[in-house]
């Protein structure tokens, strides 16, 4: 339901990056990763146009010189913003610039789950935004999974990006009478709005019959979770994304680290001609207003159509026109410069930051407010190749979102979590490179001790005796950075203070569900083809008001002062 994400009574206290976080060199490789590149054919699918092409790393001439809208970060937020800017504006030319490869940042090292979610306290999230506002956000959170849903079915997609709903729902499980009951206290309260009303709270009796284990005092059940392979998912939208629009259009760079953003200075000398967009024809030259004598060298289309068609208002109902009719503006905006670690730079009229947990690397406003926080995840064999059999086609979330697991469509075992059981609960760190061994114990002996009799064959495979000490045979087991906030809610609009940029980053851990659609409201904003959807909560702009310190423990009132909800 809320998985409040709190720390454990005892940990150490939290500490915040106190430098800039950037993608490591040599990351840990995931499972997903290892067994899926872009160049695989889908099974069972008709076949398809090829995909972009991909410029190798640190090649700067290959680069464009300009472009109307540059794109940092390759995972689904940024490629699912890059899809919906070439639907809606195929005449732009879009540079997407991603420090590794595709999917190789969060999207290509989660547990490869939508599942429908808060992803925060209630009653703190109440506190701080009102009851109508929270039923906005699970409103708004439901339409995400609808949306990145109905574009894999409309679009044929299950088969390639292992896509299925989990056949037999997906459980919230209690270690203690005393969780269950305060998870029940706070799931009460967000009924009383409408929201989660379509759960099963389940006894311990009729866990451990559904289960087969006596592990869990209870459970709740909650239908629509889904499971979907995101790095299959991101290659088919890029392959798509080419798909939408002239070929010349598209630029995806993998391997070319941003090192800064920032307004092209007075005087600096522009690009030739020849080497400024050279797809686009002459006549649109003059969409560079507001650049200057030399706008019309620089050839960069505006982001409002001709004929006033552009850069609609944005609905008092959905957003702050304060913080967004500015950022709109195609003739407030200047010329910004991209440069890059390898020495090149590409001129552009909007910069959108899908970085998640790295945005305060390039936007230093947000250090301390947008945090990286390391997770482990590992996957087991498939029974057919002796991994264990766990009962019912599932997903599952324990210890209050610190551990969860799920079952893959070939019945191997995804789990992962359980930065709980490390001191500083991985806070402030991004080393995706490495490790915890104190994590990775936990996460080895956890289904192995909860679930002894499916895990025997495995855990004497591993050299265990399947008891209670066992150690989960896995074929992989990698780490991933999450970014989160202070209210766990991410930043999606115009960067304050920064005229032509534009963030989604701070998924907190719940990323699946919601970033394709976060992609779209992006391209929306700075396409300008129509108002912002009115369903979008306002309160997850990147405002000024939200960049307190991010902490382990959301701030607010715990549950005992429920006296908030007599209003």
């Amino acid at each position: 339901m809320t998985l409040p994400h709190t720390p454990p009574p005892g940990s150490a206290a939290p500490h915040a990056a106190t430098s800039a976080p950037t993608p490591v060199a040599a990351p840990t490789t995931s499972y997903w990763l290892k067994n899926f590149t872009p160049a695989a054919a889908p099974r069972h699918a008709p076949p398809r146009p090829p995909a972009p092409a991909r410029q190798p790393a640190a090649a700067p001439a290959q680069l464009p010189a300009a472009a109307d809208v540059v794109i940092i970060g390759g995972g689904i937020a940024g490629v699912s913003t890059a899809y919906h800017l070439r639907k809606s504006r195929p005449e732009l030319q879009v540079v997407l610039l991603e420090a590794r490869q595709l999917s190789h940042g969060a999207t290509g090292r989660n547990g490869g789950l939508l599942w429908p979610a808060l992803n925060a306290p209630w009653l703190k999230t109440a506190a701080r935004y009102g009851p109508a506002e929270v039923q906005r956000m699970m409103a708004f959170e439901l339409q995400c999974l609808r949306e990145v849903t109905d574009f894999i079915r409309h679009n044929k997609l299950e088969e390639e990006v292992r896509y299925s709903p989990f056949a037999d729902g997906a459980y919230y499980v209690y270690d203690t009478p005393g969780e269950m009951e305060a998870e029940l206290a706070e799931l009460g309260l967000m009924q009383q709005f409408g929201i989660h009303t379509d759960v099963q709270p389940l006894s311990r009796a009729q866990t451990r019959a559904l289960l087969r284990t006596d592990a869990y005092a209870g459970a709740v059940r909650q239908p629509g979770v889904a499971r979907v392979w995101a790095a299959r998912l991101v290659a088919a939208l890029a392959r798509m994304a080419a798909e939408a629009g002239p070929a010349a259009g598209l630029t995806i760079a993998e391997g070319v680290r941003v090192s800064g953003v920032a307004p092209l200075a007075e005087g600096e000398a522009l690009p030739a001609l020849d080497e400024v967009c050279a797809w686009m024809d002459q006549e649109e030259g003059e969409g560079a207003a507001g650049a200057g004598s030399s706008s019309s060298s620089n050839n960069i289309v505006p982001m409002g159509r001709a004929g006033g068609g552009g850069g609609g208002k944005p609905s008092p109902a959905a957003l702050s026109a304060s913080l967004c009719s500015e950022a709109l503006d195609p003739s407030a905006t200047p010329l910004l410069k991209v440069s890059t670690a390898c020495g090149s730079s590409v001129l552009a009229r909007r910069v959108l930051h899908c970085t998640n947990a790295y945005g305060s690397a390039l936007l230093p406003e947000l250090r301390g407010a947008l945090v990286p926080v390391r997770n482990h995840v590992a996957a087991t064999q498939p029974p057919s190749a002796g991994g264990p059999d766990l009962p019912l086609d599932a997903a599952f979330y324990a210890r209050g979102g610190f551990v969860y697991w799920s079952k893959r469509e070939d019945g191997r075992v995804v789990l992962g979590g359980f930065r709980d059981v490390a001191p500083g609960l991985e806070w402030g760190v991004w080393d995706d490179g490495a490790l915890d061994p104190q994590v990775s114990a936990a996460l080895h002996a956890y289904l192995p001790q909860h679930f002894p009799d499916a895990f025997k064959g495995a855990a004497a495979a591993a050299g265990g005796g399947g008891g209670g000490g066992s150690r989960l045979a896995t074929e992989a087991e990698w780490s991933g950075i999450l970014g989160f906030t202070q209210d766990r809610f991410p930043f999606v609009g115009p960067v304050p203070g920064r005229r032509g940029q534009f963030l989604a980053a701070g998924f907190s851990g719940h990323g699946m569900t919601r970033t394709f659609t976060c992609g779209r409201i992006l391209a929306d904003m700075v396409a300008g083809t129509s108002p912002p959807d009115p369903a979008f909560p306002a309160t997850w702009l990147p405002s000024t008001a939200r960049l307190g310190a991010a902490t382990p423990e959301v701030p607010g009132p715990e549950m005992a002062a429920g006296a908030i909800y007599a209003v």
